[in-house]
């Protein structure tokens, strides 16, 4: 949807006469980091900036912090919002923005020099796309932080727009504090779900959903923090199950939009759990025709294709549902020496 992109860029965020980027930084407890966050925002080579911080019932040491920065430069500005949760903060943050392009921080993360300058630029270029993102450099204090680094690295690995709407239903394909976007995104489509879901890979799975294109720099410009207390770690709206119930329902629109109706979806996995992922799925009015592994497996509830009978046809499509670390480049890999291609004959989905 070139035209429908590049209809949302006909704001000249060149001439805009307020601040070119809205930077939205709720905060909860955060007195040890917050400051280092906006300390790497008031370093920005791009100077234009306005920074809404929002005060999300947050300790009294840390708001202390914010209304002391909040004082001491014009261009933050200090908001407060009393419903628990950071959907509700961003909300808000987002009905204050004044410029044309929104960015987002998080408070125990850090912003390199340059990375507002340069993400703004992109934008400004590229009216085509909606949303670019940057790499980032991964910080853990955790020690089960090894999962958590292979999932950056994966972001890290997607570029192109095609990288990122082929792979939206693996994992969330953006660091949501590495993002910039245009304020018209939300002014189309609304702000953040405060329904118990991943927030931002639901605002994501949306907005791909309409044709906005995401890209990302090829530069780590955003150091993104892992401690024990994140959010993504403890909060349950970050859960598996929250996770998966998004996830299958922008995929369902997806197979809808872009799977013809004659041919037959067959399930790549076909264990138990890959099963009751298959429901969910089927429950969006996706019907399944069978499973496939490379296990045989006698199901007696499921009709089950063995892995040798797949010849090259047409008939099918596949949807990998197996979350193993690895198994869905293998699946890829297959399916490909196959002759069959990722998009239009088959999508991972782990």
């Amino acid at each position: 949807m070139v035209s429908e992109n590049a209809a949302l860029a006909s704001t000249n965020t060149a001439a805009h006469a307020g601040p070119r980027v809205s930077v939205l930084l709720p905060f909860y407890k955060a007195a040890a980091t917050l400051e280092k966050a906006i300390n790497s925002i008031l370093e920005q080579s791009l100077q234009q900036w306005e920074l809404l911080l929002i005060n999300n019932n947050a300790d009294a040491a840390t708001a202390a912090i914010a209304l002391r920065y909040s004082t001491m430069d014009k261009r933050i500005l200090l908001l407060h919002e009393s419903r628990q949760g950071i959907a509700f903060a961003l909300n808000k943050g987002l009905a204050h923005t004044r410029a044309p392009l929104i960015a987002r921080m998080d408070a125990d993360d850090v912003s390199l020099p340059q990375r507002l300058q340069k993400q703004y630029q992109y934008l400004l270029e590229h009216p085509c796309i909606g949303l670019v993102a940057c790499q980032c450099s991964f910080i853990s204090q955790s020690q089960a932080a090894g999962g958590y680094q292979r999932f950056v690295q994966w972001q890290n690995s997607l570029v192109s727009p095609q990288d990122h709407a082929i792979n939206r239903f693996i994992e969330s394909p953006v660091a949501h504090p590495s993002v910039m976007f245009r304020r018209e995104l939300i002014e189309r489509w609304g702000g953040y779900s405060t329904e118990p879901v991943p927030e931002d890979y639901e605002l994501w799975l949306r907005w791909m959903s309409k044709g906005i294109l995401f890209t990302k720099l090829q530069e780590e410009l955003v150091l993104w923090q892992d401690h024990p207390a994140r959010l993504s770690r403890t909060h349950p709206n970050y859960s598996e199950s929250a996770f998966l119930g998004v996830k299958m329902k922008y995929l369902a629109g997806w197979v809808h939009a872009h799977v013809a109706q004659h041919r037959k979806t067959v399930i790549c996995g076909a264990s138990r759990e890959i099963r009751r992922k298959a429901a969910l799925l089927a429950s969006y009015n996706v019907p399944i025709y069978g499973f496939t592994d490379v296990k045989e497996r006698n199901i007696a509830t499921a009709n089950f294709i063995p892995i040798d009978q797949l010849a090259l046809d047409r008939k099918y499509f596949f949807i990998n549902l197996i979350s193993k670390r690895g198994v869905g480049s293998q699946v890829k890999k297959f399916l490909i020496s196959m002759g069959f291609q990722e998009g239009p004959d088959f999508i991972l989905a782990g």
